[in-house]
């Protein structure tokens, strides 16, 4: 039985998974400003119809929302990376 090369390879996706997420992360904080500047803060918005605003705020929330389908992309992936069989092909 080799245990090392299946806890090297455990390891190494707890910490891709780790570091994916974190940069998930960051770059939710680096580009949120310039998504809300974007969505709240442009005169056009002043005199939008109410449809308009109404899908406007859709977009943002779906936007809002995307991290959370790309961490839950980055834990099937862990999933499936730890899970897959080697029939030593």
């Amino acid at each position: 039985m080799y245990v090392y090369g299946d806890l090297a390879m455990a390891v190494n996706t707890v910490l891709r998974a780790i570091i994916s997420i974190f940069a998930i992360g960051i770059s939710m904080v680096a580009f949120m400003p310039a998504v809300y500047e974007l969505y709240y803060n442009q005169s056009l918005w002043e005199e939008a119809p109410a449809e308009a605003l109404a899908t406007r705020d859709n977009i943002y929330a779906t936007f809002l929302s995307l991290p959370l389908f790309m961490i839950g992309a980055v834990f099937l992936w862990s999933y499936i990376s730890t899970s897959r069989k080697d029939y030593g092909y």
